[in-house]
């Protein structure tokens, strides 16, 4: 009879117990958000590179000096410039001098000077002539205005800008050397346009700008290694180039070259490239921004996302009041911007819940995140009915803790290795580069079906000075 009795009142409390451990097991079923990968969207940013070229008046005067030697000008034709019966040949007595003035390159240029004139009289049916010549030491007086076209060429316009005597002419006559300044003085001023035009020949015949920028062009297009250590490519393409101005003065000579290119770091393999030989036209402008940005992106592949999620969560227990849940598995997809977090949950729930984030960049600690992680909206609709604890139980900031990517390392060695390579005044020819890259901005991060791709500019400045050596 007892035993019937406990049967009795066994029965009635049953279905109570059944439902108090079904109420700390619930199943849930929520429909799993769509996999879903935009089409890659992102359009690098141009940089603007503002590329002063600082020219000091004493390097150049090294470098004009190293190159002008001997005999500078020769007119050997007593029959050129209207029958002038007139030679003169020059060649360099000393150190050319070199200045600036506004756009104007001045320079005094020391020369010995042999000047042969022939002197011829007829009359009455006579003709007589002789050949006088002399001798001087003179300091030639030109300044040459410079001024680029939009093709490419060069522009000077080389002026006479006085002279002095250094030794005063003479002539030789029946054995004597009688001083001749005034007759020198006239046959040089007739000369001194002449040898303006020379020095303007000369000058647009040495520099050919159209091939000296379009091998320039041409190269800057190929990828460079820049870091062995980190395997890391600098790549530009090169899209308009402009220029103000050419100014000068207090013995600087100073120009700005501006370059719009898509200028792009990439870790790992050397990138693929296509170079462009075509030379834009030369665009004119009044002033050019003085930084450039490099646009560089990292790659934090699912591979790895997923990995680090379930090395943090997998086994993790969330005890929360009477509830708990346990973490059996994790994983991490994409949809459009979101990303999407599917975890398997066991214990007071059990099923698979979904969260959903947009990641963003925190720069204070250089890693990539989801601040603004939370429930996806089917999973939002069943938790509120059957398991509403799980909104207040911290375990969403838990999920957010640990999908961190710390993305410093790469960050710092990219900033690094391109301070690196723009700074240590780096020979290019017959100039130098330097600068700095001293700031770094996140720029936008896109969802791949194969990776979360975080896109940075890293800004800083550049000059280009000459190189004397």
């Amino acid at each position: 009879m007892q035993g019937v009795a406990r049967n009795s009142l066994i029965k009635p409390l049953f279905p109570l117990v059944l439902i108090f451990l079904l109420s700390g097991c619930q199943a849930m079923k929520i429909d799993k958000p769509a996999e879903k990968y935009d089409a890659l969207t992102y359009q690098p940013q141009y940089s603007y590179l503002n590329i002063p070229i600082e020219v000091n008046a004493q390097h150049l005067k090294k470098l004009v000096n190293k190159k002008l030697n001997g005999q500078l000008y020769a007119d050997t034709s007593w029959d050129d410039n209207g029958g002038d019966n007139l030679m003169l040949y020059a060649s360099k007595r000393d150190s050319i001098e070199i200045g600036f003035d506004n756009n104007f390159i001045t320079y005094r240029v020391p020369l010995k000077i042999f000047i042969r004139k022939r002197i011829s009289i007829g009359a009455f049916g006579f003709h007589l002539s002789d050949i006088k010549s002399a001798e001087a030491e003179v300091a030639l007086k030109f300044k040459t205005k410079l001024s680029l076209n939009k093709d490419w060429s060069l522009s000077t316009l080389t002026l006479p800008d006085g002279y002095e005597w250094i030794r005063n002419p003479s002539v030789s006559l029946a054995g004597l050397n009688l001083p001749l300044p005034v007759l020198s003085d006239i046959l040089l001023k007739s000369k001194l346009g002449d040898i303006a035009k020379e020095i303007d020949k000369a000058i647009r015949a040495s520099v050919n700008l159209h091939r000296i920028i379009g091998d320039a062009w041409t190269a800057m297009q190929k990828p460079m290694l820049i870091s062995p250590e980190y395997s890391l490519w600098l790549k530009l393409n090169p899209a308009e180039i402009s220029s103000v101005p050419i100014r000068g003065g207090n013995g600087i000579f100073n120009h700005a070259i501006g370059l719009k290119a898509l200028v792009e770091l990439n870790f790992g393999q050397k990138p693929d490239s296509s170079v462009n030989l075509a030379l834009p036209l030369l665009k004119i402008t009044s002033a050019i921004p003085d930084n450039f940005n490099v646009n560089f992106s990292l790659d934090i592949p699912f591979s790895y996302i997923n990995d680090l999620a379930k090395k943090a969560m997998l086994g993790y227990t969330l005890q929360y009041k009477k509830y708990h849940i346990t973490v059996k598995d994790i994983s991490v997809y994409g949809q459009g911007q979101f990303l999407i977090v599917s975890l398997l949950v066991d214990g007071s729930v059990k099923g698979t819940i979904y969260l959903a984030g947009i990641p963003s960049f925190n720069k204070d600690s250089l890693t990539i995140g989801m601040e603004n992680l939370d429930y996806s909206i089917s999973t939002k609709n069943v938790v509120v009915k059957t398991a509403s604890w799980l909104f207040h139980s911290g375990f969403i900031q838990k999920i957010k803790s640990s999908l961190v990517f710390p993305v410093g390392e790469q960050l710092r060695s990219a900033q690094e290795e391109v301070s690196a390579y723009i700074r240590d005044n780096r020979s290019l020819g017959y100039f130098r580069i330097s600068g700095k890259a001293d700031h770094l901005d996140p720029d936008k991060i896109l969802i791949t079906q194969q990776s979360v791709k975080a896109y940075f500019l890293l800004g800083g400045n550049l000059k280009v000075s000459l190189n004397p050596d």
